[in-house]
């Protein structure tokens, strides 16, 4: 087996995240989803780990579309940044939503291990 770098680890934890999302598998978002977790959404509000695993769980946000492009990484020692645009497509509760994000997350190595500690997205806007 070849050795892997910390933006491969990191970047197959950014899929599994988005898998999770997608099918509201909030075992999944926990295990990779850090106690201190802070981010904000596209509407400016802010969450905690709580929070977001609870918008993202079962009776959450339903996810149709998920799709990413544009990834880039930086990596430092313990900490990897993922930036991106992310088209998504869903609902919660009654509201329908399609939104094209520019998406930061921030990795840090915890424990052995990767975890979001971070994140922020924010809605594109055409010229």
């Amino acid at each position: 087996m070849e050795p892997t770098t910390p933006r491969d680890d990191v970047l197959k934890i950014f899929e599994e995240i988005r898998r999770a999302m997608l099918t509201n598998d909030a075992a999944a978002l926990s295990r990779h989803v850090a106690e201190d977790y802070r981010g904000s959404d596209a509407g400016g509000r802010s969450h905690d780990r709580e929070q977001y695993l609870a918008a993202y769980g079962p009776g959450g946000v339903t996810l149709e579309t998920f799709d990413v492009t544009d990834i880039q990484t930086t990596a430092w020692t313990d900490t990897v940044l993922v930036t991106g645009v992310a088209s998504i497509r869903g609902a919660y509760q009654d509201q329908r939503f399609e939104h094209t994000l520019r998406f930061l997350d921030a990795y840090r190595r915890q424990g052995g291990a990767w975890r979001l500690v971070a994140s922020s997205a924010t809605d594109v806007v055409e010229d």
